[in-house]
């Protein structure tokens, strides 16, 4: 009976979507509103993206596109007046089964963006995530 009254009561009040795990030290600064739809990239694109991306700028954007076997992974760094950068942009393929292997850097050049997607080998991904983030 209490194993029915509380399936009835999580179903009343669904618990809310968790904010997704940022990189230690990262927090979403709150300028560009968070976008996030279906379908969601997992984690530990996220993770494995940052680590391999490095940003270099305390401010920095982090945006995904859905392909249809692949994520494409851009970050684009927000530097103020007095911060130096390696570069402003950088783009990762990612496979969306997990594979190391296969992860690769684009040049951000062969690339057509558009609000919410990005041309890229004629094939049109769609933006599922983007995130604006400040490392403190």
């Amino acid at each position: 009976m209490l194993k029915l009254l509380l399936t009835f009561l999580f179903a009343l009040h669904p618990a809310e979507a968790q904010a997704p795990i940022e990189p230690p030290g990262v927090r979403v600064s709150g300028a560009i509103p968070l976008f996030q739809v279906e379908p969601i990239p997992p984690a530990w694109v996220r993770l494995e993206s940052h680590a391999l991306a490095d940003p270099d700028c305390r401010h920095y954007a982090y945006e995904v596109y859905s392909g249809d076997s692949y994520w494409l992974v851009r970050y684009v760094m927000i530097p103020d007046d007095r911060e130096e950068f390696r570069e402003i942009e950088q783009v990762l393929f990612y496979p969306k089964v997990k594979d190391p292997s296969k992860v690769k850097r684009i040049p951000p050049a062969d690339l057509k963006i558009d609000l919410l997607a990005i041309h890229w080998r004629g094939s049109t991904l769609q933006l599922v995530e983007r995130r604006d983030l400040i490392r403190d």
